[in-house]
């Protein structure tokens, strides 16, 4: 009931929002009679843009109330995450016949055998991490850079690491779309880490391994924390917490079942 009620609601104020455009056409033909000419380009030309961007506008608008909607349903309640995630379009980091279920609650794929994840996932992953806007987040396995973009909202500055040229070409053009100025990019094997000696707050992996790489474990700061898709068997995976108490010991919490892409 109410997803009908959301989507009646919807329609009513998209039908407002092109009966303005069309009455203000009108008002304006009547008052200029004389320069219809004129008119005619502007019905053609910078009015009719304002529309198409204003439905544009709703629709996101709509589609992506209604991605924050489903993600509270299924009880993930962190309002600084839905907040950014909110102004976040997705339909740039996706291809373009994948547009239409781009704010679906769900994977989809992208170039070089991969795939941007799940918005839940995504959400709940920088959820437990705990983010905060004085950190330095490494990020291994950036794709077409869409939790990129949610994580250099959250963070002071965001390090990631893209084995794939292409896909980190495209992030860098998403990013750019957006004004993001707080994100590094490095084309390489993630595992390796950074190329610079820094110490990082927090690591997110988006692809699944057996175990976290000792070099990526020596940039983590003290009572920092990684998490990761830890595979057990063969498409058998499950998200994985560590959080480092001390040089040499790490506590780790068992979070659930997940599917990504191997780490390359």
């Amino acid at each position: 009931m109410e997803y009908v009620a959301l989507f009646q609601l919807n329609m009513v104020i998209f039908f407002v929002v092109i009966w303005k455009h069309v009455w203000h056409i009108i008002v304006y033909k009547v008052k200029e009679k004389k320069t219809r000419s004129r008119i005619n380009d502007l019905g053609s030309g910078f009015v009719m843009k304002k529309i198409l961007s204003d439905i544009n506008n709703f629709f996101f608008k709509s589609n992506i109330n209604n991605l924050i909607s489903d993600l509270k349903q299924k009880n993930f309640t962190n309002k600084t995450v839905l907040k950014y995630l909110e102004k976040i379009p997705r339909e740039i980091f996706v291809g373009k016949k994948f547009v239409d279920n781009c704010y679906n609650n769900i994977p989809l794929p992208i170039d070089c055998n991969q795939t941007t994840s799940q918005p839940l996932v995504i959400a709940n992953m920088i959820d437990y991490l705990d983010v905060k806007k004085t950190d330095l987040v490494l990020e291994i396995g950036t794709g077409t850079g869409y939790q990129t973009a949610l994580l250099s909202y959250l963070c002071k500055h965001v390090f990631t690491i893209e084995i794939f040229e292409k896909l980190i070409n495209q992030a860098k053009i998403n990013h750019a779309k957006l004004n993001l100025k707080n994100i590094s990019y490095l084309l390489g094997d993630g595992s390796n880490g950074w190329n610079k000696p820094i110490l990082f707050d927090s690591i997110i992996i988006s692809a699944a391994s057996k175990k976290v790489s000792p070099k990526l474990l020596k940039t983590l700061k003290t009572k920092g924390k990684i998490i990761f898709p830890k595979e057990y068997f063969p498409r058998q995976q499950k998200l994985l917490l560590l959080k480092k108490l001390n040089e040499f010991n790490y506590s780790t919490q068992e979070l659930f079942d997940v599917s990504f892409v191997p780490l390359l």
